[in-house]
């Protein structure tokens, strides 16, 4: 007779008008348990098998009253984050371990000395006798305290040997120095250890700081404002040092745009990302400024070769000259760039645009001394306004400029434009006519050579001049101080002779008669 099986669901349906049955119920109030929370994807089933558990577990006293209390905790562990998790987890502190071990030892020592006295005297020869070829535990407080009785530092190798036969020889030694019968005098004090040369003392002078350059001159002839996106408040740029210039070009730095990061470069640098910002700009600028031949002009534009050969030529204003007519594209074209100039103010070795002597306070003082004073100090010179791009140093297989052309359909309308391989990101353009500009965008970073190093640490220098008045001497043997103590003990007094004392008195007495 074949048989006909239904599935859970097909039960509860056909079940729903049948007569009352307890294995019905039972699937029909299981199944109504297990339904899920769309909240939290639970059921009170499971959360009941959780709180019986939990509660057979810990088996606490009056369940009934604190059962809420219980389902609260299974809740919260149950929804807790998983990095709550190690509050949960036992971890043993580090010392169980050791109790446990130091605990066997006390234990194996307390159950043999309890088997010792329940068993007889044969008993304990016959185990002693059994033990011999096992391994043994030695009882360390008893052996101590018979190594505390017998043990002595006389003993120990070494000590003590000799020191009644030094002492006997010191004591005739003595006795010879100071006489027999004589009373002894006090112990000479402990010899004085040599004079030390001083201390050598460091010449060494810092160089003088070279002073800053006013606003409004050289590097800092100009204001720069930044922000970090457009429509964000303007920050205004520090002036700038010579240091801070010297410093930026021996390191290569992305920015971070935060204008307070810390600037961690060798040699170090004096300040923060804003005044390397700085740095950068400037060197940008007195790099990238470029326009054609003739575009700006000293003054008027007279006498431009005589005012540019003056001295201080360097920081001279200029402004756009109104003569000016503009090139052909051949001119502007033209691979040797002798019809490009920079207006931009070269930044010299010592970090400023204008020299400075460093001597100069030192010359004057040293003309009414009449005195040698230190080396004259070359002046720097660098390339002055208005010089040709042919005169900037190539690259490596590259020129410094890569001069282009917009289109070569309408000369009229066309215009050059120059890339510079040296700053990446600096561009200018000029077209035939009157129109000449010069913008950078990049990462203010120059183009480096593959395998850049940067620069090394500096050797470790002397402190001073190593010599025999600051060499370190030999410690002295035991008798080389005995011999130093005997050499100075004091002198011992003279001997009196037996009449001299006599006579004196004899003397005086006949005197008086």
């Amino acid at each position: 007779m074949s048989k006909t099986f239904m599935l859970e669901p097909d039960l509860i349906a056909a079940g729903e008008n049948a007569m009352p049955d307890l294995n019905n119920d039972l699937v029909l109030a299981k199944n109504f348990l297990k339904q899920q929370s769309a909240a939290t994807a639970d059921s009170l089933y499971d959360h009941l098998v959780d709180i019986v558990q939990k509660i057979l577990t810990q088996k606490p006293p009056n369940v009934v009253d604190n059962f809420e209390q219980y389902s609260w905790e299974v809740k919260q562990d149950k929804f807790r984050p998983n990095f709550d998790l190690l509050n949960d987890v036992y971890l043993s502190p580090p010392q169980l371990a050791i109790v446990r071990r130091v605990d066997e030892m006390f234990r194996l020592v307390a159950s043999k000395s309890q088997k010792m006295e329940e068993v007889g005297e044969e008993e304990q020869e016959l185990d002693l006798e059994e033990e011999d070829s096992k391994p043994r535990i030695a009882d360390l407080i008893d052996n101590n305290y018979y190594f505390k009785q017998e043990f002595e530092m006389k003993d120990m190798p070494g000590e003590g040997e000799g020191m009644d036969e030094d002492r006997a020889h010191e004591a005739e030694e003595q006795k010879e120095i100071m006489g027999e019968g004589e009373t002894r005098e006090e112990k000479p004090k402990e010899p004085v250890p040599p004079k030390l040369p001083p201390i050598p003392i460091s010449t060494w002078q810092p160089p003088p700081p070279i002073p800053v350059e006013r606003p409004g001159q050289g590097v800092n002839k100009k204001v720069y404002w930044v922000c970090n996106l457009p429509g964000e408040s303007w920050i205004c740029l520090p002036d700038l040092t010579p240091v801070q210039v010297r410093v930026a070009r021996l390191s290569v730095r992305c920015m971070t745009g935060d204008l307070d990061a810390e600037i961690q470069t060798f040699p170090p640098f004096e300040g923060t990302e804003r005044n390397y910002l700085r740095a950068q700009i400037a060197r940008i600028q007195a790099a990238t400024s470029i326009s054609p031949q003739g575009f700006f002009t000293f003054g008027s534009g007279e006498e431009e070769e005589d005012i540019d050969m003056e001295e201080g030529a360097g920081d001279l204003a200029f402004n756009p000259n109104p003569f000016y007519q503009g090139h052909t594209l051949k001119d502007l074209l033209d691979t040797n760039l002798t019809y490009w100039v920079h207006h931009g103010r070269h930044i010299l070795k010592q970090g400023r645009t204008l020299w400075w002597n460093p001597n100069a306070g030192m010359e004057e003082g040293l003309e009414e001394e009449e005195d040698e004073g230190p080396p004259p100090v070359e002046p720097e010179s660098g390339p002055s306004l208005f010089t040709p791009l042919s005169e900037d140093a190539h690259l490596e297989g590259l020129p410094a400029w890569t001069p282009r052309v917009s289109s070569s359909l309408s000369p009229d309308r066309a215009l050059v434009s120059l890339r510079s391989n040296v700053w990446p990101g600096a561009v200018a353009y000029a077209t035939t006519g009157k129109r000449s500009e010069c913008m950078y965008v990049g990462w203010g970073l120059k183009y480096q050579p593959p395998n850049f190093s940067p620069l090394q640490l500096p050797r470790p220098e002397d402190e001073y001049i190593v010599g025999p008045e600051v060499m370190e001497m030999a410690d002295p043997t035991f008798a080389d101080e005995e011999a130093y103590r005997i050499a100075h003990l004091p002198p011992p007094p003279p001997p009196e002779l037996p009449g001299e004392g006599e006579g004196a008195f004899g003397e005086e007495e006949e005197d008086e008669d």
